[in-house]
């Protein structure tokens, strides 16, 4: 249904838009200390992206043949995306922001590797 540089163009957003979303917030509470709906967006930003990011690392890499890095990049970016949602509290807000902005990066590499893979696998084969 769907081509499997797709999955890793998702990705890639996602995890881009948690990124932007880990720098602009803690700017965000600092300039509008007033803002009391905030925290709430704050708070249900990290399931709803998380939720999105999961299927989204499942689907790139459907394929049995990659790349070794590749899945250990994806796969790590995931884990400490979660254990930063997990642990917000004991990290505060820029220990989570910092721990979340580094498996984003992990996320946007492996998918960026995974797209990479994908559009070489498929130019060898047209070339044939």
């Amino acid at each position: 249904m769907f081509s499997k540089s797709f999955w890793d163009e998702i990705g890639i957003t996602l995890s881009g838009l948690c990124a932007i979303h880990c720098l602009f917030f803690p700017v965000a509470i600092a300039l509008l200390p007033l803002w009391p709906v905030a925290e709430s967006v704050h708070f249900w930003t990290h399931p709803l992206l998380f939720l999105l990011i999961v299927p989204t690392v499942i689907f790139a890499l459907r394929t049995n043949n990659l790349a070794r890095r590749i899945p250990v990049l994806l796969y790590s970016g995931l884990v400490i995306v979660a254990l930063a949602w997990i642990f917000h509290e004991w990290l505060g807000l820029w220990g989570e922001s910092l721990v979340t902005m580094a498996g984003s990066a992990l996320l946007v590499t492996g998918h960026w590797f995974n797209y990479r893979f994908h559009q070489n696998k498929h130019k060898v084969g047209c070339e044939v």
